[in-house]
């Protein structure tokens, strides 16, 4: 486990593999390991002021900068890289949470099943979820009247799906079920 400034831990090193620079120059040792410090707290979700405190740079835009030019002379694309950000503080989450899971801490199980979702939507490894779409295109052969009515039919169809689910739910939690329309505003009076 690496241990970067201020005691934030890493399961994997952030390694950066530096090319040479536009100007033919190789980054001096120090200034590579600036820029590493930099990416790494960056990685924990760290503000560019803190970063700046933390490694000593003047100001937040040093310290974005010292960020930029590392993940310039980075082999990753930036979008990897990101994945790999948002995996490691995943990590960082999950080994916190995950003994009291284990230990029968539900709201700590609810956090890592929370987390393992995450890592899954990130990674792609969850099943494809199935949408159906319909694609309807007018060619002006037919009546632009009849599709207006077929898809108010779908609507009218929707909504009633949806009046008949909160009379389930309704009922599921006990209540009354009311056959009646509720009387308007209008034309009720109040004792």
């Amino acid at each position: 486990m690496l241990r970067i400034a201020n005691n934030y831990h890493f399961a994997q090193p952030f390694f950066l593999h530096y090319s040479v620079t536009m100007s033919g120059k190789t980054p001096e040792p120090a200034q590579i390991d600036r820029e590493l410090a930099v990416v790494n707290l960056r990685r924990t979700g760290m503000t560019w002021q803190m970063i700046a405190n933390e490694v000593g740079y003047a100001s937040p835009a040093g310290a974005w900068k010292a960020y930029e030019r590392a993940c310039a002379r980075t082999l990753e694309e930036p979008t990897a890289e990101a994945r790999r950000i948002e995996l490691d503080r995943l990590d960082a989450l999950q080994f916190t949470y995950w003994e009291p899971a284990i230990q029968g801490n539900l709201r700590a199980a609810d956090y890592v099943l929370k987390v393992i979702d995450r890592r899954a939507k990130i990674l792609g490894i969850d099943a494809p979820q199935k949408i159906q779409a319909e694609v309807v295109s007018y060619d002006g052969t037919g009546s632009l009247d009849a599709e207006v009515e077929r898809i108010a039919r779908i609507i009218d169809a929707a909504e009633r799906e949806a009046a008949d689910a909160a009379i389930i739910e309704q009922h599921s939690e006990g209540q009354p079920l009311s056959l009646e329309e509720p009387p308007s505003a209008e034309g009720t009076t109040t004792a």
